[in-house]
């Protein structure tokens, strides 16, 4: 056998393992990947989905975010909302199966009245959930 058949040779069979090694690699990708928000959940409920207030007038609606996995987790709390809305608190902690009150506070200024949708948002590294209030704004 001539050098350059061999080495010809060589190089394909080269290829096929790194091939075949690339395809046993793909495969069994997802046997070893473990997935590490697993047991991770949260239920996130209002006392009240609609709210009617008055301007210059605030109102208060409570919300429950219950940890409903298997570990303890961090969450931050934000809003899509009007600038006179208020989440408390904003962040927080909670074990297994713990539950936290949340207060949404929403106090429109004057010229405001008509019908806003705030959104609570509450998410941690693997899990997050939303909620949304809707607020009617009535006039003096």
């Amino acid at each position: 056998m001539k050098l350059n058949n061999f080495l010809g040779f060589l190089f394909t069979v080269l290829a096929i393992i790194i091939i075949i090694y690339g395809l046993v690699l793909e495969i069994s990708k997802p046997f070893f990947i473990e997935d590490k928000c697993d047991g991770y959940s949260l239920f996130l409920f209002a006392d009240e989905n609609k709210v009617d207030t008055e301007v210059g007038k605030g109102t208060i609606v409570k919300l429950r975010v219950i940890n409903a996995g298997s570990f303890g987790d961090n969450y931050e709390v934000s809003l899509d909302s009007p600038g006179w809305a208020v989440i408390k608190p904003e962040s927080f902690s909670l074990k297994s199966e713990e539950v936290k009150t949340l207060f949404l506070y929403v106090s429109p200024g004057f010229g405001g009245e008509g019908k806003y949708n705030i959104q609570i948002n509450v998410k941690s590294k693997c899990v997050s959930e939303s909620q949304n209030i809707e607020v009617g704004v009535l006039s003096k």
